[in-house]
């Protein structure tokens, strides 16, 4: 007989090795992924913890998956969309046991914040490396326009990875004893943001310096005037030397993006989903169906429209739109009335309207590999208690 213990542990590992599985790919990551949530399932039936996920605070969470599951009922491309909804309840059940096995085990959130925290070391030095010799460690070239790809070969996604899993790195370094850590903490930090700029991946650069000015100014209280002027100073200084260097990555994706505005192709893409929506006004057309119904008013398509809202709006309508973020806004406000601390506060507040960010162009809401980092993290971010 399976013990309560025994699985504990078995769910423990499997948080753990989560991390890792994010640079061995799709696969072993999505496997991984669903391990944890239907072990997670286990265990709630196996010792009677349904009370795990009796939660007012979940609600809103949970009449959102049943949206998910009429819309793919009501879709002409129902096994496509149940697929995708599937996947969404995968991903809910580990936002709900990291909360609750993190919060339970303090020193294993630690110890996963530092795993992690080695992780995007390895990869930003990996960047650089690739940044200045032309190729990483493991001889990946970088790609058109000095586009870095890191361990991800040809996959332009080291930018979004590090912004994502970027809380657990503020968590290390603000949370870790060591002397070296504690001082050079916010030198280790600008190093994680720099390494997301020189990606050239415009979302998690924006994305990255929102954050880098919001997370100070809500704790501007705790923070030494001096210390942060002398950080900010070193910020621009190392910003404008990145800026001004020959063949800039960073200043050439600036120029592109304003060259890019007058006539910006996701532009067509949001108006082809707000098309598709007006059609099919209540529930959408279906999870992930984006691709299927634009290719049938336009030429201008993608697989997804690349803004959450519309990407909501054509696949999932109204209900399914207002419905998710009203159970982000309602979870996140449960969440804050239980805390004190006012950097717990900072940076449950920023990354939970970053990562959902609904004004910028962004991936697909239902692209597993991405949004099991998200979900992965969130569930990382809600498990804190003041923490710090």
């Amino acid at each position: 007989m399976i013990q309560y213990k025994n699985l504990e542990k078995h769910i423990y590992f499997l948080i753990f090795i989560f991390p890792i599985s994010i640079l061995t790919g799709v696969a072993f990551l999505n496997i991984n992924s669903a391990l944890i949530a239907l072990s997670f399932i286990f265990f709630i039936f196996k010792f009677d913890r349904k009370d795990l996920i009796n939660d007012k605070a979940y609600y809103p969470f949970f009449l959102l998956l049943l949206i998910f599951f009429l819309s793919s009922i009501f879709s002409k491309y129902n096994l496509k969309s149940f697929e995708n909804s599937i996947t969404f309840a995968l991903q809910l059940l580990i936002f709900i046991s990291l909360i609750f096995f993190l919060n339970k085990d303090k020193i294993f959130k630690f110890n996963l914040s530092k795993l992690v925290s080695y992780i995007i070391i390895v990869i930003c030095v990996d960047l650089w490396f690739q940044s200045i010799l032309g190729k990483n460690i493991l001889g990946f070239e970088q790609q058109q326009a000095g586009r870095l790809t890191s361990f991800f070969k040809d996959e332009q996604i080291p930018g979004g990875i590090l912004f994502k899993l970027s809380p657990f790195f503020i968590y290390y370094v603000f949370k870790e004893t060591n002397k070296y850590v504690r001082k050079l903490r916010y030198l280790l930090i600008f190093f994680l943001y720099f390494s997301i700029l020189i990606t050239g991946e415009r979302l998690a650069s924006i994305l990255s310096t929102i954050a880098l000015f919001i997370i100070p100014i809500l704790n501007f209280k705790k923070i030494n005037l001096k210390t942060m002027i002398i950080y900010f100073f070193i910020f621009f200084t190392v910003f404008l030397l990145i800026y001004f260097q020959n063949d800039s990555i960073i200043r050439e994706r600036i120029f592109y993006t304003f060259d890019q505005f007058n006539n910006n192709v996701y532009f067509k893409f949001f108006d082809n989903a707000f098309i598709i929506f007006k059609d099919n006004f209540l529930i959408g057309t279906g999870l992930q169906t984006y691709r299927y119904e634009c290719a049938l008013i336009s030429e201008n398509c993608s697989t997804h429209p690349h803004n959450f809202v519309f990407e909501l709006l054509s696949d999932t309508g109204i209900f399914g739109t207002l419905v998710f973020y009203f159970s982000l806004f309602f979870f996140c406000l449960n969440k804050l009335k239980n805390i004190s601390s006012s950097f717990d506060k900072s940076i449950i507040i920023t990354f939970t309207i970053l990562v959902f960010f609904p004004f910028l162009p962004s991936g697909s809401f239902f692209n597993s590999f991405g949004m099991f980092i998200i979900w992965f993290t969130l569930g990382f971010i809600y498990s804190f208690k003041n923490d710090l």
